[in-house]
């Protein structure tokens, strides 16, 4: 189905990180959303190009960091433009970002509802998602805090849940679409996955919301008063200073916390729309071998002997003999050889790096 662009929407595209969860392939200069993990492609290009059909490119902002601010901006170049792309000098959580962006919108005359993306997440089917994301933008249009649950497909560990409640009442979109959150709920053990699946009203937490960004920033003001008060300054010293020092001293003073802890499970307006489609958060190499995807450039031949179940990230072929279960990513630097769901422990592999002070592995 295609779509008209729709101009009340602002696109927010969250796109920091560190660079740790797909070491050795990802570094701090080279984070997951730059890497080409989908194909050639990397999941920020085709976040941008996924909503393309739906929100016009003038009205995207992108926030990154300043480390990779102009990576950013020269993959981003065809779409964006320079102003369109903020870039934090500290990393402070989603809250922050996301009320500095929702600011922005409110004094530059942007408001109207507000889409907050992940820059590095795997979507299919993009009619669906821009389907579902065109309604939850009508029920965010009255006021709601609206994230997107995906419908589980696995009583999955790796994952927060959004348990449903109630629907909400009847508005602009097709009943039962939209429910009230009961509770957001912590990554949970494998029982209590399988006993969410089975109930049929829990989702995962996408980290995909919308809404209005006076109703957010009203609601930041409320529970997290402190990040309002650094968004005040921000206003001032802007007024002062200019953009850059004001973000020096915004990021300098504001407190870290997501958006979900800071504000969604505190709140009694926040509201759930499935999401049918294929998600990922692409949150390790596990995760990539389970979509069956290679990076461009790490998907040679592999030989296998007596070998099973295993995944190899190469650009040269390579041989396995005697051993199952396996993910091997292969770079001019360094190897990474872990057992399969294990792969989330690379990060201690970062740390144990940053502790010896390998920056030339980082």
């Amino acid at each position: 189905m295609s779509h008209t662009p729709d101009t009340s929407l602002q696109v927010v595209i969250l796109a920091g990180g560190s660079g740790t969860r797909f070491w050795p392939l990802s570094r701090h200069q080279r984070p997951k959303q730059l890497l080409p993990l989908v194909g050639s492609r990397t999941t920020l290009e085709l976040t941008v190009e996924r909503l393309l059909p739906l929100v016009p490119a003038t009205r995207m902002t992108v926030i990154t960091n300043r480390a990779q601010a102009p990576a950013v901006a020269e993959l981003l170049a065809p779409w964006l433009g320079p102003g369109q792309i903020i870039a934090e000098p500290r990393g402070r959580n989603t809250a922050p970002a996301i009320a500095l962006a929702a600011r922005l919108l409110v004094r530059e005359g942007g408001a109207g509802t507000m889409l907050v993306c992940p820059a590095d997440h795997y979507i299919g089917a993009a009619d669906i998602f821009r389907e579902t994301l065109a309604t939850a933008a009508r029920v965010a249009a009255a006021g709601w805090l609206v994230t997107l649950g995906i419908t589980p497909s696995r009583p999955e560990t790796g994952y927060g849940y959004i348990q449903a409640g109630e629907p909400l009442p009847a508005g602009d979109w097709p009943a039962e679409t939209a429910r009230k959150v009961a509770r957001f709920v912590e990554k949970p053990d494998r029982q209590r996955a399988s006993e969410y699946l089975a109930a049929g009203n829990f989702y995962w937490n996408s980290g995909i919301f919308l809404w209005r960004p006076e109703v957010i920033l009203d609601e930041i003001s409320r529970h997290l008063p402190g990040i309002a008060a650094c968004l005040d300054e921000f206003d001032r010293r802007r007024a002062q200073d200019g953009l850059d020092e004001a973000l020096n001293g915004y990021f300098a003073a504001v407190e870290a916390i997501s958006i979900d802890y800071g504000v969604l499970e505190k709140s009694s307006r926040v509201a759930v729309i499935p999401g049918n489609f294929a998600w990922s958060d692409l949150g390790s190499w596990d995760a990539l071998d389970e979509l069956g995807l290679r990076p461009a450039g790490l998907e040679s031949e592999t030989i296998a002997v007596e070998a099973a179940n295993n995944a190899v990230f190469s650009d040269k072929p390579t041989a396995l003999v005697g051993v199952k279960d396996l993910l091997v990513v292969d770079t001019p630097d360094a190897l990474l050889i872990c057992r399969k769901g294990r792969s989330q422990q690379v990060r201690e592999v970062v740390a144990r790096l940053q502790e010896q002070g390998r920056e030339d592995l980082l």
